[in-house]
């Protein structure tokens, strides 16, 4: 089965994502080029290790920054995000998917928030960055949880190259690797995408390993409890529910088709009588 040989329409959910990042991107673009300001955007929105916790918005709304350098970084957001997000928007839905997204994101910048804080000061540069954005976590959760559905699907990666979907999860998990060995300057973080990584294994999938583990914890306890119930449990009568304190007590409203039949008066003709 061969795909994406045709550019399909996302869905809402991913028509808005894709407008913050292209709105955001392109203002942020033009204040660091003609005005100021975007560094104050870069300020309040961008995720700082330093901050941790104290400042838990950053760990969401970082995904929401390209670097106002270039404009490759944003293009490259863009395609990532809708190469492979409108077969998991379908797929999944809008809310779902959206869902998926943002726990990638904070799952990235918890990565870096935790090599920060656990790694020596004498480790190299890039795994003590200042501060970090982008949506390189959440493209790469994308094509984990896109191998997952889509195993023995065919895609054009890149738009040129035909790989199948399990081939494409070890190309994924390759680039995570790359990174880390060589230098490179991401926006994001060199161990975010190992955040969406995991994220795409733990939610990605139809059902999910998360799904299945709750489903199956779930399914544990009614056994245990249809265990421990016995015959009598369910043939012993219910007690009679106690009122509440200061309800007004109940009785019985007179009325009804019986009352009124009683009361009438039959017809001395009974010719129109039904």
């Amino acid at each position: 089965m061969e795909v994406q040989y045709t550019f399909p329409r996302p869905g809402r959910a991913l028509w808005a994502i894709l407008g913050v990042l292209t709105a955001v991107g392109i203002a942020t673009g033009f204040m660091a080029a003609w005005g100021s300001g975007a560094d104050r955007i870069f300020y309040w929105l961008a995720f700082v290790p330093d901050l941790g916790f104290r400042q838990p918005w950053r760990f969401l709304t970082s995904d929401q920054l390209t670097s106002p350098e270039g404009v490759s970084h944003l293009v490259f957001t863009l395609l990532g995000v809708y190469f492979l997000g409108v077969s998991l928007e379908q797929k999944w839905g809008g809310w779902r998917f959206a869902r998926f997204l943002g726990l990638s994101v904070i799952a990235g910048n918890l990565a870096v928030f935790l090599v920060d804080r656990f790694i020596p000061p004498s480790a190299p540069a890039r795994f003590h960055p200042d501060y970090t954005y982008g949506l390189m976590a959440a493209i790469t959760a994308i094509a984990i949880a896109w191998t997952r559905d889509y195993a023995d699907t065919s895609v054009r990666l890149m738009f040129v190259l035909p790989v199948k979907g399990r081939v494409l999860y070890w190309v994924t998990i390759g680039f995570c690797v790359l990174d880390l060995i060589y230098p490179s300057a991401i926006p994001e973080g060199v161990v975010a995408p190992f955040g969406g990584l995991v994220v795409g294994l733990l939610f990605g999938g139809s059902p999910s390993l998360m799904r299945t583990a709750w489903l199956r914890t779930r399914l544990m306890f009614l056994r245990r409890q249809g265990a421990a119930l016995r015959v009598d449990d369910i043939l012993q009568p219910k007690a009679p529910r106690r009122p509440r304190p200061g309800a007004p007590p109940l009785r019985v409203v007179p009325g009804g088709l019986d009352e009124v039949l009683k009361k009438r008066t039959p017809p001395k003709d009974k010719r129109y009588l039904n």
